[in-house]
């Protein structure tokens, strides 16, 4: 009876001691914090009592288990529900936080890449637009002086237009390609500026030319300035300046010879639209000779597409 009770005794003091060294096991403990580079998260995980991790990145990819995964998303302007598991001799751990990925910056959909990376994007008047607008270059741009399809510039003998490049890069640089040994430029611009152009009476009576030859400005840059008070001198009938000012605008501004589209005495422009493939732009030309010749008093309202 006491080797029983002695026997009895020493089972239950081996389960106190197997539950209490199965408390001194603590669950792992878990939190997680992450840096934004365009759609790219590098996350940092803090934890305790771990042996594992599983990463779930709320995107559908697979399962991550290192220690600070770094990540890239397919898609911006997105939330995505990121949860880490920890998994420890004492259990497991989950903890669940929300992830951020902006929308792209203009310097991005431009480029294709970040401020200052290695990126480029080649851009070029689309054929296929649905229209051609020319305005007066006033500040709400009207009224409307003609409205062509987009296509219009093949009608009067300028289809090589369509297919010069203008090459944005991260790092600022502009380079522009063109294909047809020329450029689309102002009429007047060639006049007053004594710059080559193929005659083209069709063209010049839109105030329009092809400028030939045409070398690519070496250096040329460009700048992306946003919510900007675009201010400039204009002219509505050629002889009489007036400051037209349009209000927090996006524009882009060059140096060096660069410019977008035309080229003509005002190379800044305004950017109306700007998504991965396409870009709606406000390019000034002037048309007026004699008078105030330089003076921008019509605008080209363009659509550029992403050039294969």
């Amino acid at each position: 009876m006491k080797r029983k009770f002695k026997l009895a005794g020493l089972l239950f003091l081996g389960m106190i001691l197997f539950v209490t060294c199965k408390k001194e096991t603590p669950l792992p403990t878990a939190s997680f914090t992450y840096s934004v580079t365009g759609n790219t998260v590098t996350f940092y995980a803090q934890v305790t009592n771990d042996s594992k991790y599983e990463w779930n990145f709320g995107d559908g990819s697979y399962i991550n288990t290192i220690h600070s995964p770094v990540h890239s998303y397919s898609s911006y302007g997105v939330d995505y529900n990121v949860s880490l598991t920890i998994i420890g001799p004492g259990g497991s751990t989950t903890v669940t936080g929300k992830v951020t990925i902006p929308p792209k910056t203009k310097m991005q959909l431009l480029t294709g890449g970040v401020a200052g990376s290695t990126s480029s994007k080649k851009w070029r008047l689309s054929s296929s637009a649905p229209s051609f607008l020319i305005t007066a270059a006033t500040s709400n741009f009207q009224p409307t002086v003609k409205d062509y399809p987009g296509s219009v510039l093949g009608a009067v003998g300028l289809a090589m237009v369509y297919t010069d490049e203008f090459i944005f890069k991260g790092d600022g640089s502009l380079t522009i390609n063109s294909k047809g040994g020329g450029i689309f430029a102002g009429y007047v611009y060639c006049l007053a500026t004594g710059t080559p152009i193929v005659p083209n009476a069709d063209a010049a009576g839109a105030g329009l030319a092809y400028a030939k030859p045409f070398v690519t400005p070496p250096g040329a840059t460009f700048a992306i300035n946003e919510g900007k008070n675009f201010t400039l001198t204009t002219t509505l009938d050629g002889k009489t300046p007036l400051t037209t000012t349009y209000p927090n605008v996006t524009t882009l501004s060059f140096t060096k010879g660069g410019f977008l589209g035309v080229l003509d005495f005002k190379s800044e422009c305004i950017i109306q639209q700007l998504s991965d493939t396409k870009m709606v732009a406000n390019v000034f030309v002037s048309t007026v000779y004699p008078g105030l010749i330089g003076t921008p008093n019509m605008a080209l309202t363009l659509t550029f597409e992403v050039a294969p």
